[in-house]
């Protein structure tokens, strides 16, 4: 076998390694390898932590959600952690009658910092975050700390829901992923493994809260350490958020290459973490979830070049040459229809322009991972 057809299987391999390969892996072994926990009525004192950066247009909305969450009042903190220069501040401020309670800085520190900062003024035994974007559905908090009822249990994700699918194709493409992400979840949770959750609302034990820097310590860090230090994570699908996607390309790009650029980093460390550990398993977990995934776009474009060389060989060639071709025209006459009209895409078209950017943001987010311009990412929102 020549170097071009080596590669080509290579990244045939891979390409349906990351999308689908995986997926298979996950659910054969949660049915071969299920971890049973305890989920019961626990009530805990719970903090929440909702880290804003200038939120006015959503926060009153935000904290009106929170105050009438089905959870016991003398149990629930609701601590606002903000480095916002708007109204937000102010807007939380006036909900202190209402057992708000604020922390601000007016220094721009990032969110993982900020986040660090207010860990110490945390009463919880149980730390849930949540965007100040993101409304919970009225019984989130219960169907969250019932996973703690387990003391194997440190930490617990839950299911995030896109309230405007229908609004773009970028929107649509996000609810798509995001359910792709929740079947990976459901697996990986019944062997008390999920890898990762969202920031809109999630929650863990406040004696297990252990970045790797101050400066770091998202979501996606801080439930992997628990695992590293050999607690469950699990997923709770009635513990439910609501949140809006992006609905611009330049939106979803920003979002995405900001997470990519971050998570890759943590990522890194993390895996180095695994391996010092011995934890083999999670690094083969974390590399198929996570690295596999963002090099997807390099195998896509070796599959494209490797397979337009061998197209003179034989019809396979030329069918795989042929569909990529057809596919990528897709995605840019939709780039084409986006810049001179205003008409909603088509699926076929609005899918194939999603995967493409898609992709984009993957390449560049994982180009300024490797090649950081500073030391930390400051916090930046990308929806309007």
């Amino acid at each position: 076998m020549d170097l071009t057809k080596a590669i080509f299987w290579v990244s045939i391999f891979s390409l349906t390694y990351a999308y689908f390969g995986y997926m298979l892996l996950c659910i054969i072994l949660s049915k071969l390898f299920i971890v049973k926990t305890i989920r019961d009525k626990f009530l805990p004192l719970i903090t929440l932590i909702i880290p804003c950066y200038n939120e006015e247009l959503v926060i009153r909305e935000k904290l009106e959600n929170v105050l009438k969450l089905d959870y016991p009042k003398d149990k629930l903190q609701i601590l606002i952690a903000s480095e916002s220069n708007d109204a937000t501040n102010d807007i939380a401020l006036s909900y202190k009658p209402r057992g708000v309670e604020v922390f601000s800085t007016l220094e721009r520190i990032g969110k993982s910092v900020l986040i660090s900062k207010v860990i110490p003024l945390a009463r919880g035994e149980i730390l849930v975050f949540s965007d100040a974007n993101a409304i919970l559905k009225q019984n989130a908090l219960m169907m969250l700390t019932r996973n703690f009822a387990d003391p194997k249990v440190g930490a617990v994700t839950g299911l995030l829901c896109i309230n405007n699918s229908r609004q773009s194709h970028i929107s649509r493409g996000e609810d798509i992923y995001k359910k792709y992400e929740t079947l990976l979840r459901e697996s990986n949770s019944r062997m008390g493994r999920v890898l990762n959750s969202d920031g809109a609302l999630f929650a863990i034990r406040k004696n297990l809260y252990n970045p790797i820097a101050p400066e770091r310590g998202d979501d996606f860090e801080l439930i992997t350490r628990i695992l590293i230090n050999k607690h469950y994570t699990v997923f709770e699908p009635e513990a439910i958020a609501f949140e809006e996607a992006s609905i611009t390309s330049s939106q979803e790009i920003t979002r995405k290459i900001r997470m990519v650029s971050w998570l890759s980093q943590s990522a890194a460390l993390l895996l180095k973490e695994m391996l010092s550990s011995l934890r083999i398993d999670l690094a083969f977990q974390l590399i198929s979830h996570k690295f596999m995934r963002w090099l997807t776009p390099f195998f896509l474009i070796a599959l494209f070049i490797t397979s337009a060389m061998a197209v003179d060989n034989n019809l396979f060639f030329k069918l795989i040459f042929f569909l990529q071709l057809s596919f990528y025209s897709f995605g840019i006459l939709a780039m084409i229809m986006l810049k001179f009209t205003k008409r909603k895409l088509p699926l076929p078209l609005g899918l194939a322009h999603y995967f493409i950017i898609y992709n984009y943001a993957f390449t560049v987010g994982l180009v300024k991972a490797i090649f950081p311009s500073r030391k930390y990412h400051i916090w930046e929102k990308s929806r309007i």
